[in-house]
């Protein structure tokens, strides 16, 4: 197990990493450089591959016999139980486009399960960071999810329509007609917003590993429900519901 002082020393740890990935990623930002295609056809480019080889290189200097796992690198594995999921740039599409809505992201497991949480979103200087059993902080002060406790009064977010729409039709037709207004701020930005209490509700119906990763002990520590679209509590699926915790029957009654 990893005891108190230790968690706080990972999340200091994590928090100055993101933010250190972040300032590389700025020096591109609104710039000029080449787009590349993975065969997924998303983009990647060189701030991707910049900061994630910053963010590797500093674990590997400092927990050398950690794991890492990363969407622009190869896994590393080791023996220890503790594994770093990292995203350089969660929001490549709104980087490309001078969005300033892209986010750093950083996790640990322990022993497979979550341990720490990093959203650093380089462009409005905002961090929101959380370990299990330590709480959640938005630029080192303590945060909390809403009260809200109805969706007809609720501020939620989806990735995008179209998504939501193409992979889960009925939920989109219902949660459209309930809401009390509905925006699409994807990426790990709608999170951050939920976490803090200035939105109530978002959701991705599909996700990746390094995405989803850091969402659970942030939206828990500060006190929301960290799911899945089906209802289930969330290990790392491929759906993601994060919402004031008030809302979560509301919720489950529109899938």
């Amino acid at each position: 197990m990893i005891d108190e002082k230790n968690k706080r020393k990972l999340l200091d740890f994590a928090v100055r990493s993101a933010e250190e990935a972040g300032k590389l990623t700025l020096e591109y930002f609104r710039g000029s450089f080449d787009v590349e295609r993975k065969e997924d056809k998303t983009p990647v480019t060189v701030a991707d591959k910049r900061a994630g080889r910053m963010i590797r290189d500093t674990i590997e200097s400092t927990y050398p016999d950690h794991s890492i796992l990363g969407e622009e690198y190869d896994d590393k594995m080791t023996d220890s139980p503790i594994r770093w999921i990292i995203d350089p740039i969660d929001g490549t599409q709104s980087f490309v486009r001078g969005v300033p809505l892209y986010a750093v992201l950083i996790a640990v497991q322990y022993e497979e399960q979550p341990l720490l949480g990093v959203i650093h979103v380089p462009p409005l200087h905002e961090t929101v960071a959380a370990a299990i059993g330590i709480g959640c902080f938005h630029d080192g002060e303590a945060c909390q999810v809403s009260n809200t406790d109805s969706l007809a009064d609720a501020w939620v977010q989806v990735t995008d329509v179209v998504s939501l729409a193409r992979h889960r039709p009925v939920l989109f037709d219902k949660l459209s007609a309930k809401a009390g207004f509905l925006r699409t701020w994807g990426d790990a930005y709608g999170y951050l917003l939920v976490a803090t209490g200035r939105s109530d509700v978002m959701l991705d119906p599909v996700m990746e590993l390094w995405d989803i990763a850091p969402l659970m002990p942030i939206i828990t520590e500060a006190g929301g429900h960290f799911g899945d679209l089906d209802g289930n509590q969330i290990g790392f699926g491929k759906s993601a519901l994060a919402c004031a915790p008030k809302l979560w029957k509301e919720f489950l009654e529109l899938t």
